[in-house]
């Protein structure tokens, strides 16, 4: 992952927060345990937590007498109002889950001040990890403020891919779109079958709001523009290529399942995988949910980028929050986080690949390679998924208001929702810059 997605990873910014859950279950240490740490996280699904479990087993076997309680919370937005709670009651979890971003930023210059820092800097930890040396330089400047390092990265996740089922598609003679003009197609040919095209889950507002930035954006917009209109280069949203990809999203969501209010984003991918829907389009985390479901990627399903070869990319990273109470023991971990075994354990399991650049490619499959190989293409265009450039005052009323635009199909009003909130985008990157 060396040459060109270090140059690119600059345009990360520096780390963000996400959302994080408060309630969960147990690490599986041992009871009577001299030491503990609580991981806030929103890893839930069966996937998400088989590969987080796997981390922490191997951080159990050298520090057998501490116990992990892994609190993961399924729902994103109860998650964040609830971290978001206890840390204005001063009571933290030991460490937690975050996107690089502007959000994590938001803890780092709280409130917008540089004096009212929520996060520790755990320089220390992170190079004895052995991370720092084995990092694109470029990931360590998207994790620092001020020269200060502020989280550890333990994965880098691609956003736009499409999933589909490899028997509906044999069946119907059709191929997996890569193309809008492709997308169309092959949605009309299904609907035609009678089967359902697109599964979509809409039960987190985000989650349709994805398929339309980072899939349909892309594909129809192309990378350059998503990332000058979430990096707020545009003088305003309300331009053609804006108002053709809005257009784009309705015409292809027309075709998703009735149900998708009721969904989340792994109840879409289960549609796929049982055949009652062809397509999901979501980041390379659903294939791993598809593997721990039991379905046999080559065989049950199948998995292509979508948009001009691009790579939009997300950073899963962990954060010590000042004022932690058992902060010796999750220095500790986050070191493991941080480590080849540690890397290696948890990114076979999640679909992602490795924030390191020393880790054993063996342990990969076929996809995960593909993706290690197009990181150091230069061909390849690297842009920083929304979650990573975009502010969270712009982006949570921004996904509430795609959905509704779903509903409504009203293109203008979708506009002046994002042209009411856009200068938050523009005066976070020029007070960044």
């Amino acid at each position: 992952m060396k040459g060109t997605f270090v140059a690119v990873l600059r345009y990360a910014g520096v780390l963000t927060l996400a959302t994080l859950g408060a309630t969960g279950c147990g690490g599986g240490d041992p009871e009577g345990g001299d030491a503990r740490v609580e991981v806030f996280s929103w890893w839930s699904s069966p996937s998400e937590s088989r590969a987080l479990q796997a981390l922490l087993d191997v951080h159990r076997r050298d520090h057998p007498d501490v116990k992990v309680i892994n609190a993961a919370a399924a729902a994103a937005n109860a998650s964040e109002r609830r971290l978001e709670e206890r840390m204005v009651e001063g009571l933290p979890p030991d460490m937690f889950q975050s996107y690089g971003g502007a959000r994590m930023m938001s803890w780092v210059r709280h409130n917008g001040q540089e004096g009212e820092n929520k996060l520790e800097a755990i320089d220390d930890v992170v190079a004895s990890s052995g991370w720092l040396s084995s990092a694109p330089a470029s990931v360590v400047e998207s994790v620092s403020h001020d020269g200060r390092l502020y989280a550890v990265p333990v994965n880098i996740h691609r956003t736009n891919c499409l999933f589909y089922n490899k028997t509906i598609f044999a069946e119907n003679g059709l191929r997996p779109p890569r193309t809008l003009v492709e997308l169309h197609a092959v949605n009309e040919a299904l609907a035609a079958k009678n089967v359902v095209p697109l599964a979509v889950a809409a039960r987190d507002p985000s989650v349709p709001a994805s398929v339309m930035w980072e899939h349909i954006f892309i594909m129809s917009a192309g990378a350059t523009y998503y990332d000058d209109l979430f990096k707020g280069r545009l003088e305003s949203p309300d331009t053609p290529k804006v108002r053709a990809a809005l257009s784009a999203g309705l015409k292809a969501m027309k075709h998703m399942n009735a149900n998708a209010e009721e969904l989340r984003w792994y109840d879409a991918v289960e549609l796929v995988g049982r055949g009652e829907a062809a397509m999901v389009m979501d980041g390379d985390w659903a294939k791993a949910e598809f593997q721990a479901r039991g379905y046999a990627l080559g065989e049950d399903f199948g998995m292509v980028t979508v948009g001009e070869d691009a790579f939009v990319y997300v950073v899963d990273t962990f954060v010590l929050p000042r004022g932690a109470v058992h902060r010796d023991a999750a220095l500790e971990l986050l070191a493991t986080m941080g480590s080849v075994e540690g890397q290696d354990a948890l990114n076979p399991l999640k679909g992602s690949i490795p924030s390191r650049t020393d880790t054993d490619i063996s342990l990969y499959d076929s996809l995960s390679q593909r993706a290690m190989k197009d990181a150091s293409d230069p061909r390849t265009r690297f842009v920083p998924s929304r979650h990573l450039s975009v502010p969270g005052p712009f982006f949570d009323p921004i996904d509430e208001a795609f959905w509704e635009f779903v509903k409504d199909r009203n293109i203008d009003r979708m506009i002046s929702a994002m042209e009411a909130h856009y200068y938050i985008i523009q005066d976070y990157h020029a007070a960044a810059r």
